[in-house]
């Protein structure tokens, strides 16, 4: 018999309201849809939903499930379980069976990296169980209202109180979870202003959220107070905190070595030189766009739901300081 599951609200009740805010979310995501293409969030959400739950070992008491949304990493005691991040709302009840049998430990506290919906959808199940959810003091902001993310087609929110962080930080927090100690970190702008950077010790692993998707182009959301600018100067900084033997977990894809997070970051600061170049050069959104300054790149980091053109035109709306929803 699984205690912890009837330490739990009723199954029903929850299902009902992970439902109504996947059924919210997605209507608020279609009114951001242009003619009849998808927007990135309802491509992302099209592979979130139909991706397989995936389990992967980063050592004794350390997890990665992937494919229901952004990764969740879960870090076992002797008597619990904290996870970072909570997937898609919709398949929590799905990624909360995975993580109990791998773990066979409750889940007591959580950390949200980023507040968008991929890492945020099962604060409502897990905090209406007593889970303590921690955050950078951003989050809690912008779960608490509507955002409006019209250049990705996402907007979502407000969120209930037990999905909102109990307990925030502004620039670093430390926990303790069994042997390993965890030092959250804000850098600032980057993928948002509200990201947090994990370091999990003596474990070497590197939890960094949305501000590295592995072979995929990464959202920058404007809107939530993220630029280009601010990505490079995070990135630089997990850099010269990790080593070659650091596990990096990204927000989406599998667990990286500090070396593809260079090749990352390098790719990011190529990008960027060429916009700049082209905006010094006087050209519009559409011309930078034309002439595509990510070809070196595609094949790589292309493939995903963030196209070449849409992340051109939010590094180009980082650097001439607009909305990108022109």
């Amino acid at each position: 018999m699984n205690v912890f599951r009837n330490m739990r609200p009723s199954y029903a009740f929850i299902q009902l309201l992970a439902f109504a805010v996947v059924l919210t979310g997605a209507a608020s995501r279609a009114t951001g849809q242009g003619g009849t293409a998808q927007t990135v969030i309802q491509k992302a959400t099209e592979e979130f939903e139909n991706s397989p739950l995936k389990v992967v070992s980063l050592g004794q008491g350390l997890y990665v499930f992937s494919g229901d949304g952004g990764n969740v990493t879960a870090i076992v005691d002797d008597g619990s379980t904290l996870l970072i991040d909570s997937g898609l709302a919709s398949r929590i009840s799905e990624l909360d069976e995975a993580i109990f049998k791998t773990t066979m430990r409750p889940v007591t506290r959580l950390v949200n990296t980023h507040w968008h919906f991929d890492h945020t959808g099962g604060n409502t199940y897990l905090g209406s169980s007593g889970v303590v959810i921690f955050a950078q003091e951003n989050v809690k902001r912008q779960l608490a209202s509507v955002q409006d993310v019209s250049f990705v087609g996402l907007r979502d929110g407000h969120y209930p109180p037990q999905a909102l962080p109990e307990r925030t930080y502004s620039s670093s927090l430390r926990l303790s979870q069994g042997t390993e100690r965890l030092t959250l970190e804000n850098y600032g702008s980057a993928h948002t202003d509200g990201d947090t950077v994990i370091f999990i010790a003596p474990a070497n692993i590197a939890v960094v959220g949305d501000i590295f998707s592995n072979h995929v182009y990464p959202i920058i959301d404007l809107v939530s107070g993220g630029s280009i600018d601010g990505m490079i100067r995070s990135l630089d900084r997990i850099l010269s905190q990790t080593d070659a033997q650091t596990k990096i977990v990204p927000g989406h894809g599998p667990v990286a070595t500090r070396a593809d997070l260079q090749g990352y970051r390098d790719m990011l600061v190529q990008v960027r030189q060429s916009v700049k170049d082209l905006i010094a050069a006087g050209k519009t959104m559409e011309e930078v766009v034309t002439a595509v300054p990510t070809k070196d790149f595609d094949a790589k980091w292309g493939s995903g739901y963030v196209t070449a053109k849409v992340f051109t035109e939010m590094v180009f709306s980082s650097l001439a300081g607009t909305s990108g929803s022109q």
